[in-house]
């Protein structure tokens, strides 16, 4: 398929309390048709990544509501949570489809400034999945600073961010986005979250950048962002700049 229907759904997320948190993200999606839905890092809890009473399996609510919500919907969603694996904890990104989980990936790069390898192991593996003929590379928050993690080495469509990305650093935040766009001729879609946590303070600024790095959606308050996306872009900011074609990592 050459379109995708995606809604971003930026919310101030209820710390550690998470069936408060699906039923506000339920509220949100009411009545909004979409094919793909991106939720926020640790969507379901806020960033507290040192509370191991928070960890759940694949098997766990988190993936479970994800899986049914998404079968109800016949849609896809996918956002991140604490996982349990064996005597690990990941931050992982979840994309399930038509309550089946599609795949997952690990946050690579933990937030050193915020102790989060402290109780986090970090993943190694880029991973790439497909929604609607989307070919999506997921990136958890942190990630974004590092660009070699979002290098197209696999011609693919959309890099995928969800985050908990705090004010004091959001300009970093809306430079990081349109250049990954820019560099690597890809749609680039932010979801962040809005609101207080734990002294930190979330401005939102979720956005949806076009393979040319134009700032197409962008957002400060809770609210769902709904946009289609066309892959003829993608096509055609390739022909007219084919600068992929000298990469040499």
């Amino acid at each position: 398929m050459s379109k995708l229907a995606v809604s971003i759904v930026q919310f101030n997320i209820t710390w550690k309390e998470k069936q408060t948190n699906f039923k506000r993200i339920e509220e949100m999606l009411h009545g909004i048709d979409s094919e793909l839905v991106v939720l926020p890092e640790l969507f379901q809890t806020g960033f507290c990544t040192e509370d191991m009473s928070l960890t759940e399996n694949m098997e766990g609510d988190t993936v479970s509501w994800m899986c049914t919500y998404s079968k109800k919907y016949k849609n896809a969603m996918c956002g991140s949570f604490l996982c349990q694996e064996n005597d690990q904890v990941f931050n992982r990104f979840v994309l399930v489809s038509d309550g089946e989980v599609v795949g997952h990936y690990d946050k690579t790069h933990l937030f050193g400034l915020g102790g989060e390898q402290k109780h986090i192991s970090a993943g190694s593996n880029k991973v790439d999945m497909v929604v609607n003929g989307f070919k999506v590379r997921p990136i958890v928050c942190y990630d974004l600073r590092f660009s070699y993690t979002a290098f197209n080495d696999t011609e693919y469509d959309m890099l995928l961010n969800v985050a908990n990305w705090p004010s004091q650093r959001i300009a970093h935040w809306d430079t990081l986005l349109e250049a990954r766009a820019i560099e690597n001729q890809v749609f680039v879609l932010g979801c962040n979250r809005v609101g207080e946590q734990d002294g930190h303070f979330y401005p939102g600024h979720s956005s949806v950048y076009t393979p040319e790095g134009l700032q197409v959606a962008h957002s400060v308050k809770e609210e769902v962002i709904t946009i289609a996306l066309d892959k003829k872009q993608i096509e055609e900011t390739r022909t007219k700049l084919p600068f992929l074609q000298d990469r040499r990592m």
